[in-house]
């Protein structure tokens, strides 16, 4: 019967997942929405949240420095939401 029972992981067989830090770039982009993209405020919960809606800080990277320029991000739609998908 005891060879049934299953062996309880050790803390040291568990692996720890890596977390990547983003990229200079990547916060660049962030600082950028954060700036510019229109937010609106509500109550959730009892709580004050700040939201904004996607289409516009889509509009908003498509007119950036990142879409036109030397060094293009941004060509599309699709290719700014797979970024902010990322």
């Amino acid at each position: 019967m005891a060879e049934k029972r299953k062996a309880k992981k050790k803390a040291q067989d568990i692996p720890v997942p890596v977390e990547e830090k983003p990229t200079k770039q990547e916060y660049a982009v962030a600082t950028y929405l954060k700036k510019n993209c229109p937010t609106k405020k509500t109550k959730f919960l009892n709580h004050q949240v700040q939201y904004f809606y996607a289409n516009k800080a889509i509009d908003i990277l498509l007119d950036s420095q990142w879409a036109s320029g030397k060094d293009i991000l941004f060509t599309d739609r699709q290719s700014v939401v797979d970024y902010c998908n990322k």
